[in-house]
């Protein structure tokens, strides 16, 4: 249905109550590429809530899309890895830096700002290519990824938190007082932590978006 209306300009809402316009570039029940009249949007179709294509009276050009193979979302990860990418994980929380890794239900993204940081798969609401040639805050890329955590990646997310047990960790980008803690153990999905008035806290992996430890 949606590849009749490539070209053609869309408003839509994503989970997370946010909300993007631009022109329709391609479209696959895997993900869809949106141009804002800025930058490419990849969307995963799984965060789409609903859509429309309002007529308007601007004409927004779109010029070339990145090369980048969008067929799925996993080749789309792989095909960002190493690129200056901006991704989304909630309506205020986007973050720059370097796809390092693609595991199994999660990849691994390495900030200048957060450092090492581990991304669920279901909860990226959509990735921007950036220029690779300014690359981020005027920072050198080879300096920068030379700074990714050398602790070895697991298949999955819930290994990847059980191999930081006793390790100070902040979920989220810490945006919440109880994302901050220290790990005692996984199990079930559940993520036991204490936090920094020596509080148990216990966290439903399935909501958390990201995680980082400070190093």
């Amino acid at each position: 249905m949606l590849s009749n209306h490539i070209d053609q300009y869309m408003e839509l809402e994503l989970t997370e109550n946010i909300h993007e316009a631009g022109i329709l570039i391609e479209a696959n029940s895997d993900l869809i590429v949106l141009y804002t009249g800025k930058v490419y949007r990849y969307i995963p179709f799984k965060h789409i809530k609903n859509f429309s294509f309002p007529m308007i009276d601007e004409e927004i050009g779109s010029g070339e899309v990145p090369e980048i193979d969008e067929t799925s979302f996993r080749k789309l990860l792989m095909n960002a890895k190493g690129m200056f990418v901006e991704i989304m994980l909630t309506k205020k929380d986007s973050v720059h830096g370097y796809i390092v890794g693609i595991m199994n239900n999660y990849f691994v993204f390495y900030s200048p700002v957060f450092k090492t940081m581990f991304v669920s798969m279901d909860h990226l609401k959509w990735l921007s290519v950036c220029d690779d040639v300014k690359g981020p805050y005027g920072l050198n890329k080879a300096e920068q990824l030379a700074q990714v955590s050398t602790i070895s990646w697991a298949r999955t997310l819930e290994e990847q938190v059980k191999k930081l047990a006793n390790k100070l960790v902040v979920l989220d980008l810490g945006m919440h007082p109880k994302n901050i803690g220290m790990i005692s153990k996984v199990k079930n999905g559940i993520i036991e932590m204490v936090d920094a008035h020596g509080e148990e806290i216990f966290v439903n992996m399935r909501h958390v978006k990201s995680f980082h430890f400070p190093q």
